[in-house]
């Protein structure tokens, strides 16, 4: 009996340490967000066992929070609510750390208990210190393969547990994990997904044996950024410096500031944050757009998680929670924004809340479109041509069909253009030109064989990319010449080059033939350069030599170019096929041969040699190829002929010295040879 009672004695014992070990654990969430007085004896302890690995296969890229997520990490015990964690788990699969598989039992009871639904829930055994997943969660790459992988830093808190979720989570994952030996966290941390990131100038403080460069170096390394914005903290009143209690990227081209009023001790630090990021070019190529939400009472509305085609942000049950709903929808058109009152016994704090506590994971079969879109206004004489990468890290191969540019115009319905398979990866589209004055919103989707589909901008049509039309340069008045008719050819048609843009343009070549037998007969001005003021235009008449028969709607292409110092555009020239009919029938061979003396001082002989009766025009050009005098525009019979030329322009000056070009146009075609005249 004795016996007995000793060792029920013992297993009471036991059972007591055991229950005090597991209430050390619940106890455990109660460490703050910041060091303890314990943990700041600590610190010398962080990082202190930390191996860093060979960085990922270059070129890196950062998953962004608002790129395609497939979970999201929380850990047990909380610190967020039920009804967070049953929104979440209603599209995406909540991981969540337990110690044991007796804590995940309780985890699924309280799950079930709470309508979460359990069949998008899994679970990471493994000991942890504390609930802030954010903070000592992994960031995500992809790298030269296509792969995604996991980044992992030494934790800026003497938390060794906390520390090797990472690790461990990869393992979970069956991905890379790689280790960059700066000590951070993850609310100082916001990426773009396209080479930009940010964080406060805590993790220069955190990291006194690595000079700047250092750092962003091997944030470069390790997750492909090449530009690391380190800012100082507007957060005046808090110690903790992370950068997501005042800042958030939103998007590529958004960011979004707190706002507090004058009398707050924050307010000068926080206007100048939203100014500077104001004037920050980003990856898209102009500068970000800003947007602001107020907090008078210190919320942390920048603490919040973007979760695919979700915002979840932290309510605080006060007036200003409605509006703070309107800032993000107004900022994230097409997102579902929900808002969600912290635990009474782990509230949301102003340096600690719903960003904090959960981790998104990204889609480790991840479908992104990487395009940079063109944007502000663009030329209305041109087509659009839309550039873009589609990375497949199922490593399934892409569907071509479904790779489309969607466009709209002036909110008109959207139109599909597939586009086409350049290269590895790579596609090209093509919007159309579009009139002067015209608002052009797209995107683009792809799709893949692993069944993923991806848009970009990543919610599509609801907040499309955006783009505006506008004269850039001459427009030709008509842009296209019709050569019908006989009567076409001989007394030519006209187009007006005129300047429709803001500013005056220089116009300083216009191209006088083509391959067709057409020529620029005349010009309403008498030299190039010239310039030409808004709302002037320029005159040129085109004609052709050419004998008719029966017309018919079939045409031959050919264009006049001209230059600008807005650049090179040109004008289309059409030609009823069966005008061309009688340059194979007749065959009307001028040959012009080299004239003489070359070079010459006075005067210079071009022979000419016919073999049949025909038109023939005779002209002599500048270098800039500027008609100075016409010799010959008339029908010449058979034979051997040949024509003066005095060195005069065609009102009887003298040019001056220098290279001269004699241009035949016959039915047969253009022929161009050059000589020297020495004054």
């Amino acid at each position: 009996m004795k016996k007995f009672l000793t060792i029920l004695l013992l297993f009471l014992m036991m059972t007591a340490t055991v229950k005090a070990q597991d209430s050390n654990r619940v106890i455990r969430p109660a460490l703050q967000h910041e060091m303890t007085p314990d943990e700041l004896m600590h610190k010398a302890e962080i990082g202190k066992n930390f191996v860093e690995t060979s960085p990922p296969a270059p070129p890196v890229r950062n998953v962004a929070e608002f790129d395609r997520m497939q979970g999201a990490l929380v850990r047990y015990p909380f610190g967020i609510p039920f009804t967070l964690i049953k929104e979440m788990a209603t599209d995406v699969a909540v991981t969540t750390i337990v110690a044991s598989t007796a804590q995940q039992a309780t985890v699924l009871s309280q799950y079930v208990a709470n309508g979460v639904d359990t069949s998008h829930c899994n679970f990471l055994i493994a000991p942890s210190d504390s609930y802030w997943t954010r903070d000592y969660g992994p960031w995500f790459e992809s790298d030269s393969a296509n792969q995604i992988g996991i980044i992992d830093f030494p934790y800026n808190r003497p938390r060794p547990l906390d520390d090797e979720i990472p690790k461990e989570l990869a393992a979970m994952l069956g991905i890379p994990w790689f280790g960059m030996n700066v000590t951070t966290t993850g609310g100082n941390y916001m990426t773009d997904g396209l080479g930009v990131s940010a964080s406060t100038e805590l993790v220069w403080n955190e990291n006194p044996t690595l000079t700047h460069a250092e750092i962003a170096q091997k944030h470069s390394d390790y997750l492909g950024i090449n530009n690391y914005q380190v800012v100082p903290d507007p957060n005046i009143s808090t110690t903790i410096d992370h950068i997501d209690c005042w800042g958030k990227f939103l998007a590529p081209d958004k960011i979004l500031i707190r706002k507090v009023a004058p009398s707050n001790s924050s307010y000068t630090a926080l206007e100048a944050a939203a100014t500077y990021w104001a004037s920050q070019t980003c990856s898209y190529g102009y500068n970000y757009k800003v947007f602001r939400v107020m907090t008078p009472s210190d919320q942390p509305y920048s603490n919040s998680v973007i979760l695919n085609n979700k915002v979840l942000i932290p309510f605080l049950n006060t007036t200003w929670d409605d509006s703070a709903k309107a800032v993000y929808e107004a900022a994230m058109p097409g997102y579902t924004v929900k808002g969600f009152i912290g635990n009474p016994s782990t509230p949301w704090i102003s340096t600690d809340a719903l960003h904090c506590r959960v981790m998104g994971i990204a889609d480790i079969g991840l479908l992104y479109i990487r395009h940079i879109p063109i944007a502000a206004t663009q030329p209305c004489e041109t087509d659009y041509t839309i550039n873009a990468d589609i990375i497949a890290s199922s490593h399934q191969p892409v569907k071509n069909d479904s790779v489309l540019i969607w466009y709209s115009l002036n909110n008109g319905p959207y139109k599909p253009v597939l586009m086409s398979n350049t290269s590895a990866g790579h596609y090209k589209g093509i919007i159309p030109k579009q009139a002067a004055g015209s608002e052009i919103r797209y995107y683009l989707t792809a799709a893949d064989q692993s069944g993923r589909h991806a848009s970009a901008p990543f919610i599509g049509a609801a907040d499309p990319f955006l783009f505006h039309t506008v004269y850039t340069n001459l427009a030709p008045v008509p842009d296209t010449l019709w050569f019908l008719t006989v009567q076409d050819c001989l007394q030519g048609k006209i187009t007006q080059l005129k300047n429709l843009t803001g500013g005056g343009l220089s116009l300083t070549y216009i191209q006088q033939n083509g391959y067709l037998p057409w020529y620029v007969d005349s010009m309403s001005v008498s030299s190039l350069p010239h310039m030409v003021n808004p709302g002037d235009s320029v005159g040129i008449r085109v004609k052709m030599y050419i004998i008719a028969k029966n017309p018919a709607i079939q045409f031959v292409v050919d264009s006049l170019h001209f230059t600008t110092s807005a650049g090179n555009y040109h004008v289309i020239i059409m030609v009823n096929h069966q005008l061309l009919e009688s340059v194979a029938a007749a065959r009307l061979l001028v040959n012009a041969g080299n004239n003489y003396p070359n070079p010459f001082s006075n005067q210079t002989t071009i022979p000419l040699e016919i073999s049949q009766r025909g038109q023939v025009k005779l002209d002599i050009l500048d270098i800039r190829g500027m008609v100075v005098k016409s010799l010959v525009s008339a029908v010449l019979e058979h034979g051997e002929t040949s024509v003066a030329w005095d060195g005069t322009d065609s009102r009887g000056n003298n040019l001056p010295g220098g290279i001269y070009l004699y241009r035949l146009i016959t039915l047969k075609g253009t022929e161009t040879k050059r000589m020297v005249l020495i004054r």
